[in-house]
């Protein structure tokens, strides 16, 4: 069984077929079409479509790192390694925070931990698909919000910077692919320098008007298949919210989160002191590894995040996804029942 999954149809072989015969595979007229389509999702004026969400982190950093110069980044360690290792690989100082007992980032501990002086960055998670009702999360006003929406495409939290990810294993996907979302103009002309080794664009030839970036940009053929899994989008997270329901309805756990009205129901989680052998059965592995514990960072990171290395062992990630069947989502109950 899949913690989450996706599947294409005929609709999207056919319009992938058209974009091969066309010719445009690399960057097509289908990437900035999908930049406007994805305003409503984002809430956010500008829309930069990139080869994955772990690119859209790279470059926010990077242009952070040029902006403000080193910042301390706060963040919780539980989610997938790639923005906190772009914040430190950019040179930033990565900072864990501990999480409360939803799982999400503890503002208390955060205030306890905070270093005098400097910018501050907060790298916020919108784990699971939005478990959150954190609306406007700056405590002193002063801190530079990143939002790792990986899972979610509807965050409702007030940001600088958001990120998304259209990889196979999201809600909205494609064969792979990312997008950044701000308000910032400066940053909007940034990261789409940056995703193209600092030319404008591909009409301008290899003329280079800035220096540094990357082959960070999207391609044609997978803003083809976004553009149509956006389309689905709601139907499809009508489907998982129905399935969370009724999973949660028939299962004996009592600690299961909630969903935010906004969340993208990406897969159900509860708490057991039985975690392991429920995921285990369940045939499934649980997201994420702690970073903190991770050797790339275990060396610098001496502390101890209490409340979560407490919570990690009985974390259970539910299958909710939209291709479940009846049989799956039977067997889901019944294995956690055992």
């Amino acid at each position: 069984m899949k913690v989450y999954e996706s599947r294409f149809t005929n609709e999207e072989l056919v319009e992938v077929h058209d974009v091969l015969l066309g010719g445009a595979l690399g960057f097509g007229e289908n990437v900035p079409k999908l930049e406007e389509a994805f305003e409503p999702f984002s809430r956010k004026k500008y829309n930069v479509a990139t080869n994955s969400a772990s690119a859209s982190a790279f470059m926010i950093f990077a242009f952070l790192k040029e902006k403000y110069g080193t910042c301390d980044v706060y963040t919780t360690s539980l989610g997938f390694v790639s923005p906190a290792w772009a914040a430190k690989h950019h040179g930033h100082n990565v900072i864990f925070v501990d999480v409360n007992n939803e799982l999400l980032f503890d503002t208390k501990d955060y205030m306890e931990r905070r270093e005098p002086g400097g910018n501050k960055i907060v790298l916020m998670p919108v784990l699971y698909g939005g478990v959150s009702n954190i609306k406007d999360w700056r405590p002193l006003g002063d801190e530079i919000v990143v939002v790792d929406s990986a899972h979610c495409v509807t965050p409702d939290i007030k940001c600088d910077f958001s990120f998304f990810s259209f990889h196979p294993y999201k809600p909205i996907c494609s064969s792979d692919g990312g997008m950044i979302s701000t308000d910032d103009a400066h940053a909007d002309e940034y990261f789409r320098l940056y995703r193209n080794f600092g030319r404008v664009s591909v009409d301008t030839g290899y003329d280079i008007h800035a220096a540094g970036g990357f082959k960070f940009y999207m391609n044609n053929l997978n803003a083809t298949l976004a553009l149509i899994s956006m389309k689905r989008h709601n139907g499809n997270l009508s489907i998982r919210k129905g399935n969370f329901q009724h999973i949660k309805q028939n299962i004996s756990l009592t600690s299961v989160l909630n969903h935010d009205i906004l969340s993208s129901y990406y897969f159900g989680t509860a708490f057991s002191d039985s975690a392991d052998k429920v995921m285990e059965k369940l045939g499934i592995a649980r997201h994420y590894p702690m970073l903190h514990k991770m050797t790339y960072f275990k060396d610098e990171y001496q502390g101890t995040l209490e409340n979560l290395e407490n919570l990690f062992g009985t974390i259970v990630n539910i299958p909710i996804h939209q291709n479940l069947s009846e049989e799956e989502i039977s067997d889901i109950v019944r294995i956690i029942g055992e």
